[in-house]
């Protein structure tokens, strides 16, 4: 069998309503067979599988409070971080950009373990294919949620390919969802228009950030010599407190950029993203 070009990991559950995106009808297999079908090798993994061990990680009270503080100081983090060399008229903007962050929190988080449960086998999961796309030795991993939805399959996957082709090697990875506005997360002032075109048929702009930043895990292309330290970096985490998988890559692109790992241009945001995440929509339902 060939190296695959590209790795498509896909993160579910069993019982998940998006529970289509597991299988032929989904988003990794359709872009897989549109990739195939121009000549492009491209491996797909769905995971489902319950990762927690409670035994090595029991979920009690404390569990819980600790990562509802986590995600709070998590927030402000991020914030000085994105809104960093602004006036201050301009921070008082960006203030509203982590809002989204706080209304997802809440669609994870309830009372009990359960969803802390959930939050971890995410994050698990995210991991474990990334790892497996490493193993794959292809060049570049996409990694989807399973809420994640394009209308136009032939679109995306050309403009994937677009991107895999010619990118600039300091390009780590390119967020390709349209989960939230890039005004709303309040990182619109870290943007400019790239010199990369967006091979696609639908008019998409392809924007640099200043400082790497994210607009959710729902779709985010990466270069494999960059997951692997991603992953590495995810390692040197603890696996508590407890926070969204979203909120943990940002904490490792906060330090990565702290420490010079990644500089400018290091990151690329595709608008308006080729992926929606349905889950975000207000009258979401499964395709």
């Amino acid at each position: 069998m060939s190296t695959p070009a590209l790795f498509i990991g896909v993160v579910s559950y069993v019982g998940s309503r998006f529970s289509i995106s597991q299988g032929e009808g989904g988003l990794a297999a359709l872009l897989a067979e549109t990739l195939e079908q121009r000549g492009i090798p491209t491996a797909v993994s769905v995971s489902t599988d319950d990762r927690h061990d409670p035994a090595l990680l029991p979920i009690d009270d404390s569990v819980i409070q600790g990562s509802l503080s986590a995600q709070q100081q998590l927030e402000d983090a991020w914030l000085d971080y994105v809104r960093a060399g602004q006036a201050p008229s301009a921070r008082a903007r960006a203030n509203s950009g982590l809002r989204w962050g706080r209304r997802q929190w809440r669609r994870l988080r309830g009372p009990g373990p359960g969803p802390v449960t959930r939050l971890i086998n995410i994050e698990l999961a995210h991991a474990a294919l990334l790892s497996a796309g490493l193993a794959s030795r292809a060049p570049w991993i996409l990694i989807v949620e399973d809420d994640a939805a394009t209308l136009d399959v032939a679109d995306c996957a050309e403009g994937v390919l677009g991107l895999m082709a010619s990118v600039p090697d300091s390009v780590a990875f390119v967020n390709v969802s349209e989960s939230f506005p890039l005004a709303e997360l309040g990182i619109d002032h870290l943007l400019t228009p790239s010199a990369q075109p967006w091979a696609g048929q639908v008019p998409r702009s392809v924007l640099t950030a200043e400082r790497p930043v994210t607009n959710t895990v729902c779709a985010i292309l990466y270069r494999a010599t960059f997951a692997a330290d991603l992953l590495a970096e995810f390692d040197r985490m603890p696996m508590t407190p407890v926070v969204p998988i979203d909120w943990k890559l940002n904490a490792a692109l906060m330090q990565m950029h702290a420490d010079g790992r990644l500089g400018p241009d290091s990151c690329l945001l595709v608008s308006p993203g080729p992926i929606d995440q349905l889950s975000m929509r207000p009258t979401a339902e499964t395709p």
